[in-house]
């Protein structure tokens, strides 16, 4: 809670996630086509990256990572890819069961898929204002 930088609120969630993308030690490709929403679905869209961002730079042993955020009618789809070695599960962190949490605050949907050898994706659908 209270992650909710300048840039967000100023520039809206493309600057935000370009900005974490630019601080990442891992290379980052951004695709952001969602315009500006209302502040809690960008605050949880931007918690989501940056969680992810951060857990696939200390985790994962990946090589590079992708973010795409589009709008689909009612739904912000938020996805997260990284081709590092996999095996990510919830139960043995609080990181990603806090993305879960942020993302329920919302009345959205995570979900995470990392088989083992990778790669790990993190998907999240944030319900959000026609």
């Amino acid at each position: 809670r209270g992650i909710h930088p300048a840039v967000l609120a100023d520039r809206g969630l493309d600057a935000a996630i370009s900005a974490l993308a630019a601080r990442s030690p891992v290379p980052v490709g951004v695709d952001v086509t969602a315009g500006r929403l209302p502040g809690p679905v960008e605050s949880a869209a931007y918690f989501v990256v940056a969680e992810a961002l951060a857990n696939a730079a200390k985790h994962a042993v990946a090589s590079e990572i992708g973010v795409r955020i589009t709008r689909h009618r009612d739904l912000l789809i938020v996805e997260v890819i990284d081709d590092g070695v996999g095996g990510a599960d919830p139960a043995r962190g609080t990181g990603l069961r806090g993305l879960a949490d942020r993302v329920a605050a919302v009345d959205g949907h995570l979900t995470i898929t990392s088989p083992a050898g990778g790669p790990t994706m993190i998907r999240a659908e944030l319900p959000c204002e026609s």
